[in-house]
């Protein structure tokens, strides 16, 4: 399934799973059906679906095969009509670092920090801050003393389960599903940070962490690491991959930063492919982002995750 998280025109948070229409996709508001279809209890939010496991998805798999067939405009949304939020609610989010072999190599060539190490036998890292966390088609503000403005797409799992260094589960079966995100980074401040041996503000500036728009399940995933990921700047195609490239793939990540105790909707994300602005040569200012852009960060199968930078 893939499933958005969004607000109603009264302004109160809806579940959306997405349906197809005669070539177009809706999203059938999980509430408003179930609340003329008698059955199975179903979840009302993004949080209730994952938190409930097998049995809610069981329930609302059901629910949506009945409104399909429906099909009744009284519980459908068109998706260029809502009000996008996170596809979960905000969390801080572990975010790696030069996890793709390509972008790694562009990093070496590019001798960012002299000495520094770019990798080890265990995933590098950082902290994406929840209050960083901004959805689908949203304006994200260039700070005013940030010239070297960048994107990163990257790919996002979602905890389904609770997991820590002791559980008996595999890393896989706690991954509930995938979502698209968009690191945003200062690189100014990134660079300055980086010889303190830190990354901090470089990536939280206010709205520094598109989000969305929606998250596929994973079931609907059996080989994450074919998935291919793009991104483009006002249609100019600038990052293409897939996650055969990962350096360390989702189950070793999970299984890594399982040692914070994570639980369910916590967020891990992949890290960049190559094709940043960053490592453009001899001169990448003219890659940067600048107001006006228009950037799409893809997923084959996920779908397009929209940000305009002003």
């Amino acid at each position: 399934m893939k499933i958005a998280r969004y607000l109603s025109s009264a302004g109160s948070e809806r579940l959306g799973i997405v349906t197809s229409l005669l070539g177009c996709e809706l999203l059938v508001d999980v509430a408003k059906a179930a609340a003329i279809r008698s059955g199975p209890s179903t979840p009302s939010s993004v949080m209730g679906l994952i938190e409930g496991e097998a049995p809610a998805m069981d329930a609302t798999r059901e629910l949506l095969l009945w409104a399909s067939h429906r099909q009744d405009p009284a519980w459908m949304d068109d998706p260029d009509c809502v009000q996008w939020l996170t596809p979960v609610p905000p969390k801080s989010m572990i975010c790696a670092g030069r996890n793709f072999g390509r972008h790694k190599m562009e990093s070496m060539k590019g001798n960012l920090v002299s000495g520094s190490k770019l990798h080890s036998d265990f995933p590098t890292g950082f902290v994406k801050l929840g209050r960083t966390l901004v959805p689908h088609k949203s304006q994200v503000k260039r700070p005013k003393d940030v010239l070297d403005f960048d994107y990163e797409v990257e790919i996002v799992l979602v905890l389904g389960k609770a997991i820590d260094v002791d559980s008996d589960i595999e890393p896989s079966s706690a991954i509930f599903g995938y979502t698209i995100f968009n690191d945003l980074s200062a690189r100014e401040w990134q660079l300055r940070e980086m010889h303190n041996g830190m990354i901090m503000l470089g990536k939280n500036f206010p709205g520094f962490g598109p989000l969305g728009p929606y998250i596929l399940t994973a079931d609907e995933v059996p080989d994450p690491n074919g998935l291919v990921l793009w991104l483009k700047v006002n249609g100019e195609l600038r990052q293409h991959s897939d996650c055969r490239d990962l350096i360390f793939d989702f189950e070793r990540m999970v299984a890594f930063w399982s040692r914070f105790g994570l639980v369910p909707g916590d967020l891990i994300s992949t890290g960049t492919p190559e094709g940043v602005a960053l490592h453009h040569k001899p001169d990448p200012s003219a890659w940067y982002l600048k107001p006006g852009d228009r950037v799409e960060a893809g997923v084959d199968g996920i779908g397009v995750l929209e940000t305009f930078i002003v």
